[in-house]
């Protein structure tokens, strides 16, 4: 695969874009069409026919929301995780969150997740949900969640000073300037 074609892999796989849906009352609702998309193609491995899979962590009570990953963004938590090695500091932590508060839920044949009540109830979840993407992952939250509190955008563009072009925040790791 060359390059340009290998982009458009990553770039598939990632989530863009929020929209709301109607959650029903056994808590079904419809995934966004390009969500389902982005699920399908991070779950390539299962078995044929099977519909895709999302991992939903709920273990962090701080924000009210649920933040999904796809099964090949879990699959590099998993590296990552294996790279700490097991005396690390945090991995008990880490562990916790993303092993033990995680329900693995499986689309139905509607492109729909069936969200289990503790879940919605946890998050204040009723009538609506909103979709929020974050790339590699996204989040299902209430629609009545404040603004500043569903994303810290409008905040953090306030404090940015006059003139300053957002793309300039994305430094490579190494700690050089982006060209964009």
């Amino acid at each position: 695969m060359g390059l340009r074609s290998n982009l458009g892999v990553l770039l598939d796989q990632r989530f863009r874009g929020k929209s709301t849906h109607k959650v029903d009352t056994k808590g079904r609702v419809s995934i966004p069409a390009d969500f389902r998309r982005v699920l399908d193609a991070a779950d390539p491995d299962r078995d044929p026919g099977t519909n895709p899979r999302v991992h939903v962590l709920y273990g962090d009570t701080r924000y009210p929301w649920l933040t999904c990953y796809t099964v090949a963004a879990m699959q590099e938590v998993d590296a990552k995780m294996d790279a700490l090695g097991d005396d690390h500091p945090d991995r008990e932590l880490l562990e916790d969150y993303f092993y033990t508060y995680v329900e693995t839920l499986t689309l139905d044949d509607s492109g729909r997740l069936i969200l289990p009540r503790p879940l919605r109830e946890q998050i204040g979840l009723e009538g609506d949900a909103m979709f929020a993407s974050k790339g590699k992952t996204f989040r299902i939250l209430s629609p009545e969640v404040p603004a500043p509190l569903a994303s810290p955008l409008r905040t953090r563009l306030s404090e940015l000073p006059e003139g300053f072009a957002i793309t300039r925040l994305l430094v490579p790791a190494s700690g050089g300037e982006s060209g964009a």
